[in-house]
């Protein structure tokens, strides 16, 4: 991962403006499968933009640029170079040195410990993600419950106010019942006080009002019909 973030960030300070980022990224995998086939192009595309793993590249390129430069090339190799330049002839190549191999090793070393670093945060990611949706899920049941609950209470609320409606209905009609008993009694207790008075003793100008209600309280009852008025 971090070679092939090298190689990225190498075709970047080029600065082609011919050439978009995609057209950047292409080129970058054709480096890097100069040697070997790149196979990590998902977790750099997760990664890339994660502030961890850009932390971790910048600290493993300082790494290696340290490394490098504390070796440099000791005076019998800068003696051996000048005589190989002198002479055109002489076949130059020469087995590998003990500080190129440990460069080697180092380089290597890095580069399959950014991969494990790239592999470790993919995964923390990952289990970032699944703890996330968890809550989630957890989030929505617990909403859902109160949901519930909050409607199974608006029901009895409901049925308790239907209740309370049916039973006010039903004391209203007990109310008016003995109203309606209670002015009948009143009626008849007047219509008693009427009925009872004896015409010959009250005055005569009251004579004609005492025998009028008396009429029409016998019409009211149905004791006489209106048709045996007597004029």
């Amino acid at each position: 991962m971090n070679k092939f973030c090298g190689h990225k960030e190498a075709i970047d300070r080029l600065n082609e403006s011919v050439k978009n980022e995609q057209d950047r990224i292409d080129d970058a995998v054709q480096m890097y499968e100069r040697t070997e086939p790149f196979t990590i192009m998902h977790c750099w595309k997760i990664l890339r933009n994660e502030a961890k793993w850009n932390n971790k590249f910048l600290e493993l390129n300082n790494s290696t640029s340290l490394d490098g430069m504390s070796s440099p090339p000791t005076q019998g190799h800068t003696a051996a170079g000048h005589a190989e330049s002198g002479n055109e002839n002489i076949d130059t190549s020469r087995p590998e040195g003990r500080d190129s191999a440990k460069r080697r090793r180092s380089k290597s070393f890095t580069e399959t410990s950014s991969s494990s670093t790239a592999v470790e945060v993919l995964q923390r990611l990952q289990e970032k993600s699944e703890k996330t949706e968890l809550k989630q899920d957890q989030q929505m049941a617990e909403i859902l419950s109160r949901k519930d609950e909050k409607i199974k209470i608006q029901r009895d609320l409901f049925n308790l106010q239907k209740k309370h409606m049916k039973m006010s209905m039903q004391q209203k009609k007990k109310e008016n019942a003995i109203r309606e008993k209670e002015s009948e009694a009143q009626l008849i207790s007047a219509e008693s006080s009427i009925m009872s008075i004896d015409i010959e003793k009250v005055p005569p100008y009251l004579k004609n009002y005492y025998l009028g209600m008396q009429r029409q309280i016998m019409e009211r009852r149905g004791f006489i019909s209106p048709s045996n008025n007597e004029d």
